[in-house]
């Protein structure tokens, strides 16, 4: 074998290593990212959308995760309004945002405390729009474990400075939590590239 093969070998190797190397150090580091503890007394919650199904409309699992958690948080903390964020994704029968307002007030939140974001359909334009409807102040991001990092970054690109998390983890029953093991370390480095929301303000 001469020296020029043996040299591609070794750049592929080494390669190799270093892709896997971020894999692992990315997905450690967004799992103990998750398990910070929501600040007390936000003047506001923002809860990232995702997917709605069904005729009527309903929160998918994933989605019903995120607001059961967001449930018991507003009933702890009465002075905090809540933006529910997502527009109308493809193939579901109503906005992310009116299903998400709908199962929060039918679970006890007053209607008076809830405000829809319906325009946006990726992250790194939730909470530009979320501030556009209430200024978001001190704020509470919900959205599932995996996701909460990068929805940090963006929020505070986004001109949202005092923020905190609050994850709802997904079962490892759930297929979507080994896919985010490959996806969500690819998205992030995504979004830290090319993600500036307040530069792409539509």
């Amino acid at each position: 074998m001469n020296k020029s093969i043996m040299n591609i070998y070794k750049w592929v190797h080494w390669f190799v290593i270093i892709v896997l190397a971020y894999f692992i150090i990315c997905n450690v580091i967004i799992h103990l990212y998750a398990r910070q503890k929501a600040a007390d007394n936000a003047d506001t919650m923002v809860i990232l959308g995702a997917q709605v199904m069904g005729n009527p409309a309903v929160p998918h699992p994933v989605l019903k995760g995120r607001l059961d958690k967001a449930l018991v948080y507003l009933k702890n903390n009465p002075n905090t309004k809540v933006v529910v964020c997502g527009g109308l994704g493809e193939g579901e029968p109503a906005t992310e945002a009116s299903v998400m307002a709908g199962y929060l007030i039918d679970n006890g939140i007053d209607a008076s405390r809830v405000y829809l974001e319906d325009k946006s359909t990726r992250t790194a334009q939730q909470f530009v729009y979320a501030n556009k409807v209430l200024p978001l102040g001190k704020t509470v991001v919900v959205t599932n474990d995996f996701h909460l990092l990068r929805s940090i970054m963006l929020a505070k690109r986004s001109g949202v400075k005092d923020v905190s998390g609050l994850s709802a983890p997904l079962s490892f029953r759930n297929y979507r939590n080994y896919i985010s093991l490959i996806r969500e370390p690819l998205a992030l480095i995504n979004s830290w590239l090319f993600d500036h929301p307040l530069n792409n303000d539509n």
